[in-house]
Formats: structure tokens, C-alpha cells, sequence
């Protein structure tokens, strides 16, 4: 398994309506977010505003949680639903989606029909452990990559003998290697925390044909 870290010096930082926008991982290499010609992109935004408009994106599908604070959702007219700090939401991109409240989110992107994955979230004390074949879904055994975001505290992935540390605001990156074909060996895996307080982030992503 390929383990790769990036930090915030690595990201790419935008502004939307309602605040800003670090881009985490877009794939494949070569696409852009602008020209909405991406199978999948991972990203922490900050909600800035009282009340904002979320970006249409009608060819993908969506994960959302807020990483602290809880934001308020409407879509498509609906009324106004609570969506407390860590919990994931999945909802379509193309849907018209407002929002209130003023948080830092992490947020999947997955375009529809041609990529698969989820999200999930964890809060974790110093000593504890999470075993990648216990706490992730089955079909998470199927990710191409998985990407680890640590929001706060610090973790240590272990895998074969091999540990690699995530601090605040950095992740990490896993992929398979070509000898894996081409999925994540999670029989062995786990992550750590190594710091009080350790909240992570994590994101699964593949092509629907592989």
C-alpha cells in the first residue's frame, strides 16, 4: 500500500460564495474543478457567511460534514434540518441547497455513475484504535484510494509493520499498488490517535469500472 501526506502548504485554496476552499484531492490528474471534468474531489471549506447558496454540481453526488458546529440545511425548497458537527450527510449535488450556519466542513464529491465511495468520521482519545476492517462498510474494501484528514489532534496509521503520522490539518493518502490489484489491503490496517482531543476525516473513492 502506498501512503502519501500532504499538509496545508500542499493545498490549493479558492474562494466561493460563501467563504474558502481547500482542495485536498482532485482525480483524475489533469481535470479541474472548474471544468467539472473530475471523477472525484476531496476538500475542506469554511461557511463564512450567516445564510449562503451552495454550488450546483448536477453530475455529482455529495458528502457533507461539518468537522465542528453544526450547520442548517435546506434543499430544494424544503424546510431548514440540523446537521450536527461529524455527521454525514449524502445528498445530490444538483439539488438547490442553502445553508445557515458558520462552520469548517469536509466535503466528497463523486460524479455520478462513474465513481463510487462514502465518508465517515471518528473521535478518538490518545490510545485509541481504529481497525480499518471493523469500522469501515464492506464496500469501502473496494476503494482505490482513502484519504485520512486529520482536523485535530495527531494519528498514526500502521499497516505491515510500517507507521505514518498525520498531525493537525494534514492527511494522508492510501492507495493500492499494482501488485494489490488495484484495492486497499484493510485486513491489517488500523490508525491510532496520539493526541487528546483526535478528530479525523475520511473519504473512500473508486471507479465504478475497476
Amino acid at each position: 500500500m502506498n501512503v502519501r501526506k500532504r499538509s496545508a502548504k500542499d493545498y490549493r485554496v479558492s474562494r466561493w460564495s460563501g467563504g474558502e476552499t481547500r482542495e485536498f484531492l482532485l482525480f483524475p490528474e489533469g481535470a479541474s474543478y472548474a471544468g467539472r471534468d473530475f471523477l472525484w474531489r476531496v476538500s475542506s471549506a469554511t461557511v463564512e457567511l450567516p445564510e449562503s447558496d451552495f454550488t450546483p454540481l448536477p453530475d455529482y453526488r455529495r458528502y457533507l460534514t461539518p468537522l465542528s458546529g453544526a450547520l442548517k440545511l435546506s434543499q430544494d425548497g424544503g424546510p431548514f434540518r440540523t446537521l450536527g458537527a461529524l455527521e454525514v450527510l449524502e445528498f445530490d449535488g444538483g439539488a438547490e441547497t442553502k445553508s445557515r450556519g458558520e462552520v469548517t466542513d469536509f466535503n466528497l464529491m463523486l460524479r455520478k455513475g462513474e465513481a463510487e465511495g462514502g465518508m465517515a468520521t471518528a473521535v478518538l482519545r490518545a490510545g485509541d484504535a481504529l481497525q480499518f476492517s471493523a469500522f469501515f462498510p464492506k464496500e469501502a474494501e473496494q476503494a482505490e484510494s482513502l484519504l485520512i484528514y486529520c482536523y485535530s489532534g495527531a494519528a498514526a496509521l500502521r499497516q505491515a509493520k510500517k507507521e505514518s503520522v498525520c498531525e493537525v490539518g494534514s492527511y494522508l493518502l492510501l492507495s493500492a499498488e499494482a501488485k494489490e490489484t488495484g484495492l486497499l489491503p484493510f485486513t491489517d490496517a488500523e490508525v491510532s490517535a496520539i493526541a487528546e482531543n483526535t478528530v479525523l476525516a475520511f473519504a473512500w473513492m473508486r471507479r465504478c469500472c475497476v
